[in-house]
């Protein structure tokens, strides 16, 4: 077999540059996947409002919060509308309703945080109309979790309750992402390249080592403490 050119580039770069690619294409496809999926269900939840079905629209308006790019704005259309449906549920005296758009507001809220939050500036004032609203259908039906309690002291307990939403450090879960990447990866690279004898034999060696000790323990620290 005749040897490669000597100013062929080395396969192992091939191989990672169309690893790159792959993953590049992958995380390209999903992107719009999730932008043409929003706006579909936007459009969906618009017709379901024209037509007075305002359950479904509910639906549909929440499918599309969660369909979330950052380049997208029906997600965002999506939560002004789930809003203006609260707000109009709650003058017409429907509670059920209300109840229902802010509850899968919150919902889409929730679900798309990561290392960003792109609608955590309404979560605080979801959770106040949620806890009136919760406090209000607790009294109407009486429920035995009462306890005696005012409609005051209930708003308060459920707000607090609503409060209570433990979410990972963003920094410390990006230290553990990337952490996994570096042990894992320079595991790897430890093993395959650490069998060559004149790797060892230099300074890259060792370097590599100790990148994946770093990495596991980056991952660790990451995870206890996000």
């Amino acid at each position: 077999m005749a040897d490669a050119p000597a100013d062929a580039p080395p396969r192992r770069l091939n191989g990672l540059r169309w690893a790159a690619i792959a993953l590049l294409g992958i995380v390209l496809v999903a992107g719009i996947r999730a932008y043409v999926s929003a706006g579909e269900q936007l459009d969906l939840a618009a017709a379901a409002r024209a037509a007075g079905d305002e359950a479904a629209a509910v639906e549909h308006y929440g499918y599309a919060m969660r369909w979330y790019t950052p380049l997208a704005g029906a997600p965002h259309e999506a939560a002004d509308a789930l809003w203006e449906i609260a707000d109009e549920a709650t003058a017409r005296g429907d509670r059920a309703g209300a109840l229902r758009a802010l509850r899968r507001l919150r919902g889409g809220i929730l679900s798309t945080r990561g290392l960003t939050c792109p609608f955590c500036d309404l979560l605080d004032p979801v959770n106040q109309k949620l806890a009136v609203h919760i406090a209000a259908e607790q009294l109407a039906l009486n429920q035995p979790t009462l306890r005696g309690r005012s409609r005051a002291e209930l708003v308060a307990d459920h707000l607090a309750l609503l409060r209570l939403d433990p979410i990972p450090h963003p920094g410390w879960s990006l230290l553990a992402v990337f952490g996994f990447f570096a042990w894992v990866g320079g595991g790897f690279a430890t093993i395959f390249r650490g069998l060559d004898p004149a790797l060892k034999r230099t300074a890259a060696f060792p370097w590599l080592a100790g990148l994946t000790a770093l990495g596991f323990a980056g991952w660790l620290i990451g995870l206890w403490l996000a």
